[in-house]
């Protein structure tokens, strides 16, 4: 930008001399204001009119005459006078230069913007939602329905997420929490900020080796399975439990059902004669008919024979996870699953030759196994640990049945032809009897009647009420008619 100087700081000769200290009148606002410039002002003055008053009493240098030696002197008719300089500075002496917003008069105000798209957007809401309540109502009138079964169709979601695999900072916090809130009253511990500014200014835990950091995040594992898994120390804290937990699950259903269009029966009762939990049941939609057009019996009879089966059983929680109870529990699931990928009923699982005795004959194939447990049948799982494990994984669908592809099976052939030529036995032989290559005396063969009547089965009526049968005297061979005794 070209400097700019007044008329009064050039003598008679053009050349420039500087004022002294006490000939500034420091009361001059032309002082305190940023002259513009010859671009600016055309910039400005382009398009207004032309009364307006005159600018203050500056010129710029590049617009000065050629000067004869340094510095040109201006014309005596081009010098303005002390009142055009006065009636100049009139309106840059009014005008309001202290915030950027009045540097640019212009230019929207950023607040002042956002105040505005704020108030437009909450009237468009409130607008809204006017329209849709008024809407709502006509529906519910038309359809015979309240407006709240509408509001409810409309703002079905879910409550439940998937849990987050535990972070190093939330391990190191709750280490934290356990070590300084341990024996600290409620209203004296440290908050969740407080423990999170120590966690991240102490100089050692950036130095925790990878078995320190994996030892805080199965500790945090652990504190969340207590919390979650814990049992209730008293019945009313259970009680209290059930009650929010199933009115959870109620609302869950009924949501998934709008969604989806599923239908589902929810049953939950005690656990043991002693309980204070109230047996409820619940069936989305017309569920409840199910009961009595399939089985005849309302849905609170069953409901009240699952209680009669589940106090009838008198076992706590360790009873329940036994080893024997765990291993019936596998051996159920594995074979719903092989029978439901086959469909085969009289499948039975093989476990000694299940290469070629499952997944070679029927083309299915048990993925997920746990790491650490034996392939073998449950009933040969010596270890409560080992049996959960699997019994976890099963419950989960993390260990579940496959179908194999046709490619997959090819190739699963392929590789057991290759074992064979490699001279493994891949099919294990059937244990050999004690008394093999004993001779033993053949059972003689039964007629077609005999076969019948030995593959007749029994009705279950018949083995109760057989033995309850009294004997009865056997009748005579003989029995002589009263016309020969007559005749005598």
């Amino acid at each position: 930008m070209d400097q700019i100087f007044s008329v009064e700081n050039f003598d008679s000769n053009g050349d420039f001399t500087a004022p002294s200290f006490n000939e500034i009148n420091w009361e001059d606002p032309a002082l305190y204001t940023m002259p513009l410039t010859s671009e600016e002002l055309a910039t400005l003055t382009k398009d207004t009119p032309t009364n307006l008053p005159l600018l203050p009493g500056f010129i710029a240098h590049s617009s000065l005459p050629d000067p004869p030696t340094r510095t040109p002197s201006p014309h005596p008719s081009e010098a303005l006078t002390p009142n055009q300089s006065a009636n100049c500075a009139g309106p840059l002496r009014e005008g309001n230069s202290s915030t950027w917003a009045a540097h640019n008069p212009t230019r929207p105000i950023k607040r002042d913007q956002k105040r505005e798209a704020t108030k437009s957007l909450h009237d468009g809401i409130s607008e809204y939602l006017d329209e849709q309540r008024v809407k709502i109502e006509v529906l519910a009138r038309t359809h015979n329905v309240t407006p709240k079964h509408i509001n409810d169709i409309i703002s079905v979601h879910t409550n439940y997420h998937n849990s987050h695999k535990p972070r190093l900072i939330n391990a190191l916090i709750h280490a934290k929490a356990k070590e300084l809130n341990a024996n600290k009253p409620a209203g004296s511990r440290y908050t969740l900020a407080e423990l999170r500014e120590m966690v991240t200014n102490d100089p050692q835990m950036n130095k925790l080796t990878e078995e320190e950091k994996a030892s805080y995040i199965e500790a945090l594992n652990e504190h969340r399975d207590k919390k979650a898994l814990g049992v209730r120390a008293n019945n009313s804290a259970a009680v209290r439990d059930v009650v929010a937990t199933t009115e959870r699950l109620v609302k869950e259903l009924d949501d998934l059902r709008v969604r989806t269009g599923i239908y589902a029966t929810l049953f939950v009762v005690r656990g043991h004669i002693n309980d204070m939990i109230q047996s409820t049941m619940h069936g989305t939609d017309n569920t409840e008919d199910l009961w009595e057009d399939v089985y005849e019996h309302p849905m609170a009879d069953f409901l009240r024979q699952y209680e009669q089966w589940a106090c009838t059983q008198d076992q706590n929680l360790n009873e329940r996870e036994s080893l024997e109870a765990m291993r019936k529990q596998v051996r159920k699931m594995i074979f719903r699953g092989l029978f439901a990928v086959t469909g085969k009923k009289d499948i039975a699982m093989n476990y000694h030759n299940y290469e070629t005795a499952i997944v070679e004959t029927y083309g299915v194939r048990l993925v997920g196994w746990p790491h650490g447990v034996n392939f073998i049948s449950p009933s040969n799982i010596g270890t409560v640990g080992d049996i959960r494990k699997l019994r976890d994984a099963l419950k989960s669908r993390i260990c579940y049945w496959t179908v194999l592809s046709p490619a997959e099976l090819k190739s699963h052939a392929a590789e057991l032809n290759t074992r064979r030529l490699a001279g493994e036995i891949v099919r294990k032989p059937r244990k050999k009897r004690s008394d093999s290559g004993v001779p033993r005396k053949r059972k003689a063969l039964a007629t077609a009647g005999q076969a019948g009547q030995e593959n007749q089965r029994v009705s279950k009526k018949a083995k109760r009420t057989a033995p309850q049968l009294r004997q009865a005297p056997k009748s005579s061979e003989v029995v002589e008619s009263s016309d020969g005794l007559e005749d005598e």
